[in-house]
């Protein structure tokens, strides 16, 4: 796979499965831009990896997907000083947990919709006219195995993950015509990250056993699923969601 030349545009780039996808681009020549919401630091520690180890161009951007206003004044940013934007990973997401019971506030879970389903939308709506105009464009949403399997107490999370497949297979169609492909990538249980790292040792345990290669994903390799589908090696691939959970869900 060969990124070179091709500018990326990562959400929630600063750790996790965010961070993993941004050095995995820039290892592959794309110019990054690591997206973030608060953690500055991390963001820029990312972006300098790159520079460093790869000798491409990478800097932090500060983003709030649930910002419409935002979104589009970055983007725009981005297009006026690189000239265009050629790969989107929607990866900025939260999960919230707990059961749907009259006594949970509304905003904590409409929150989450807002933000990993919502978000994604702001950015494709952003970055989708100039892609469209070039006739030319890779955006990637990153879902997960709960948007196509009922996880309790993830109800909020579930239904935004199903969303962005809905989303994906959808706009893959609006914009064939254009040449911009939208696919999804759906990981399953994935080590350092946020979510794994709330689960107990007993109940990750109880997760490898249902896992037919029995241990989770390392982020690596959800990124570098992410990577196949942002680059021309897949240039007849859109509308697809390629899960990575090592048969989980098989």
């Amino acid at each position: 796979m060969d990124l070179r030349g091709k500018v990326a545009l990562v959400t929630g780039g600063s750790s996790g499965i965010g961070s993993s996808i941004c050095l995995r681009l820039g290892e592959l020549g794309a110019s990054v831009m690591v997206g973030y919401r608060t953690r500055g630091e991390p963001a820029g520690e990312v972006a300098n990896r790159i520079v460093t180890e790869h000798g491409v161009e990478a800097e932090p951007c500060e983003l709030d997907v649930r910002d419409y206003e935002q979104v589009t004044r970055i983007v725009n940013g981005i297009i006026k000083a690189r000239g265009r934007i050629d790969i989107l990973v929607n990866n900025a997401g939260v999960g919230v947990e707990g059961a749907v019971t009259p006594a949970r506030p509304v905003e904590e879970w409409v929150d989450v919709i807002h933000t990993n389903l919502i978000g994604s939308f702001f950015c494709i709506k952003a970055v989708s006219l100039h892609m469209l105009l070039a006739r030319k464009g890779s955006i990637v949403n990153v879902s997960s195995v709960a948007g196509m399997v009922g996880i309790p107490g993830l109800s909020s999370y579930s239904a935004s993950k199903a969303g962005l497949i809905g989303l994906t297979k959808s706009l893959s169609k609006e914009f064939a015509p254009y040449k911009v492909r939208v696919n999804a990538v759906a990981p399953g249980y994935t080590s350092e990250t946020g979510m794994v790292e709330r689960i107990g040792e007993e109940d990750i345990c109880s997760i490898r056993e249902r896992i037919p290669l029995r241990r989770l994903a390392r982020r690596d390799e959800i990124a570098e699923t992410v990577a196949y589908l942002s680059s021309d090696s897949t240039s007849y691939v859109t509308g697809q969601t390629l899960v990575v959970d090592g048969g989980l869900t098989a």
